[in-house]
């Protein structure tokens, strides 16, 4: 005790015994707790607040008097992160903020801005209302996966709602949902540049997409658990529009795809269809095609059906092509740091992967972020690809060392490929030192398998 705090009586151990008496004396963060509470209380609870600084500001002389809590007291980070999570700001600034952490915060928030596009389209003000409201409530309603392709009723096909779309100005609204979908886009990609477009998100596009009669068909993920082996004709579709993007690019290259092909392909099941007496609800050729590429041909299991999956995602960028081509987002502050953040995302999910007795989410979402990043390459200028590959060894370095390590046959495909090479049918090259990184595997994946470091005997 004497070594730790001094004799008693001492200088050193008073002035301890002061210093602890005055951190004793402070608020605890409970009653701290109360007094936001109290401000927050004070507000409109069905809004968010305009200015949440007003809302953390240390205890005042008034609020002192009232509660006993001592004046110029402040209020503590964590629970200013609790009130900034109550922003009224638009969605840019909530992403900025880091109030929307995520694109799947963002998804729930997106259906109040579409319920307020769609009704601009309406020039009577009560029925705006009316048809904002509809569209809020209708997005409450619980979703489900169907078998076979099917879908649930779509919000235009309800009864009421075709009963009035007589009243819209079309015009003036195509040009409202085709901004509303562009910032959406932008602002998705933007903040989230590694991530996956979640099918929350991606239902609300389609909204806008058709709205705005872009010809922008934007695709779902599709459930490994029921994929049925088929896919619906946008896909094909989609496919077309990122070959008529991509063709001749890396991202091409890499993935190892024929995009005139496929595009032929498009062109050849559309002829076919115009001669049948109705829509085909299913694209024999694309699903044809991802079962060549994923070899095999989906329903035999869940891991066989992702990897048919995968390769529909591949072809089709998962919209990223159709919001640059048909939509026309320009993310800023451009692709090459699109590209540099969606490489940390791997980084930082390769890291999870260590010591990880359940790795294939992590892996799975590992290789979605990297093929966002091939995408972001492709769109990039020659001297922005060279710089940017350059540096993919420096960010390895700021993560564990392992990360480097399980990373390396990904990243030497990706300078194979930058460099002119390609890739053999199996995916690996240079005697299997060079890997595409793919997501879904059969057995168990290479990325979970760390490489035997330098003298050590591989087994």
């Amino acid at each position: 005790m004497v070594r730790r705090r001094g004799i008693p009586g001492s200088d050193r151990h008073l002035t301890l015994r002061a210093r602890q008496a005055a951190q004793g004396a402070l608020p605890s963060h409970h009653a701290l707790a109360q007094l936001v509470l109290r401000r927050l209380g004070e507000l409109p609870q069905d809004v968010g607040a305009a200015d949440v600084e007003a809302l953390v500001v240390p205890v005042t002389e008034p609020e002192h008097q009232e509660t006993g809590l001592p004046a110029g007291a402040p209020v503590p980070a964590t629970l200013r992160g609790v009130v900034e999570a109550t922003l009224n700001a638009p969605l840019g600034t909530l992403v900025e903020r880091g109030v929307v952490p995520s694109a799947e915060v963002l998804a729930e928030l997106v259906p109040q801005l579409v319920a307020a596009t769609t009704a601009q389209a309406y020039p009577d003000e009560a029925l705006r209302t009316l048809m904002a409201a509809n569209y809020r409530a209708f997005r409450n309603r619980r979703s489900l996966l169907l078998l076979h392709l099917e879908r649930q009723v779509r919000i235009e096909e309800l009864p009421w709602v075709r009963a009035v779309s007589g009243q819209r100005g079309d015009e003036a609204a195509q040009e409202d949902a085709h901004t509303a979908l562009r910032q959406l886009g932008e602002l998705a990609v933007q903040g989230f540049p590694g991530t996956l477009l979640p099918n929350p998100l991606v239902r609300e596009l389609g909204v806008l997409a058709r709205q705005a009669d872009l010809g922008a068909p934007m695709v779902e993920e599709l459930a490994a658990d029921i994929f049925m082996g088929t896919f619906a004709p946008k896909f094909l579709t989609a496919a077309r529009i990122a070959g008529d993007l991509l063709r001749g690019t890396l991202y091409e290259r890499y993935y190892g795809i024929d995009y005139a092909t496929l595009r032929n392909g498009a062109i050849a099941e559309a002829a076919e269809a115009l001669t049948r007496s109705y829509r085909p609800r299913t694209s024999p050729r694309f699903a044809r095609l991802c079962a060549a590429r994923a070899g095999s041909s989906g329903q035999g299991s869940v891991a066989a059906n992702g990897k048919m999956i995968e390769q529909a995602q591949i072809l089709t960028t998962h919209n990223l092509a159709t919001l640059v081509r048909q939509v026309g987002i320009a993310p800023e502050p451009g692709w090459e740091d699109l590209a540099r953040r969606c490489f940390r995302t791997v980084c930082r999910l390769t890291a999870r992967v260590h010591h990880n007795p359940r790795p294939l989410a992590t892996i799975k979402d590992a290789a979605y972020a990297w093929r966002q990043l091939i995408f972001f390459l492709a769109l990039c200028t020659p001297a922005e690809q060279s710089r940017l590959l350059s540096r993919l060894d420096e960010e390895t370095a700021r993560h564990p060392a392992h990360v480097a390590a399980r990373l390396a046959p990904a990243l030497a495909g990706l300078h194979l490929v930058a460099g002119g090479g390609s890739f053999p049918a199996d995916g690996t090259a240079l005697g299997g030192r060079a890997r595409r990184f793919l997501g879904w595997a059969t057995g168990e994946h290479w990325l979970h398998r760390l490489p035997p470091t330098r003298g050590q005997a591989s087994g």
